[in-house]
């Protein structure tokens, strides 16, 4: 097997993410799967790369925001996008550390929504809005979060299988 055959999946990996959250933020603004995305890279990734992969999706959800779609340029927008940084980060660690300690992605999944949401309602109680984390909303964003979440582990698991099939295709 080729050297580019092995990389692919994890070259692909990081611009799946990028594209995810570039269309997700056009398509769904506020509605972005930050947890889902720590999940995967921590799933999927070395420390370092998914680190990065995270806080490049943010970055890309950040610029377009400001850029695209208008968010006020103001200290309190800027200090709820550091935030989603912050808790994204915090996600990571969570998926990552249940990851090692128990093989269940699903499991690691709920860990990062709880820390993501956890660590940015800890944000809204002093600068945000704690109204939103009303157990409705919390539940419609743990069904887009979960939604999202299904979609790119299928997808990272066909890109995982990628080298296996160049190389079942060189067998026949």
């Amino acid at each position: 097997m080729t050297d580019f055959a092995k990389s692919l999946p994890a070259l692909a990996l990081p611009a799946v993410l990028a594209a995810t959250t570039l269309t997700g933020t056009v398509v769904l603004a506020c509605m972005m799967p930050f947890a889902a995305i720590a999940t995967i890279c921590a799933l999927a990734m070395p420390a370092r790369r998914g680190l990065a992969t995270v806080a490049l999706c943010w970055l890309g959800n950040q610029v377009l925001g400001f850029g695209l779609m208008g968010f006020p340029w103001d200290a309190p927008t800027f200090a709820a996008g550091l935030s989603l940084l912050v808790s994204s980060l915090i996600a990571f660690a969570a998926a990552r550390g249940l990851a090692k300690a128990q093989d269940n992605p699903l499991l690691a999944f709920v860990g990062a929504f709880a820390a993501f949401e956890v660590s940015l309602f800890a944000y809204a109680l002093p600068f945000g809005d704690p109204a939103l984390f009303a157990p409705h909303i919390v539940a419609q964003i743990a069904l887009n979060d979960a939604l999202w979440f299904a979609g790119l582990w299928l997808g990272w698991q066909v890109l995982a299988r990628i080298p296996a099939l160049a190389d079942r295709r060189r067998r026949v």
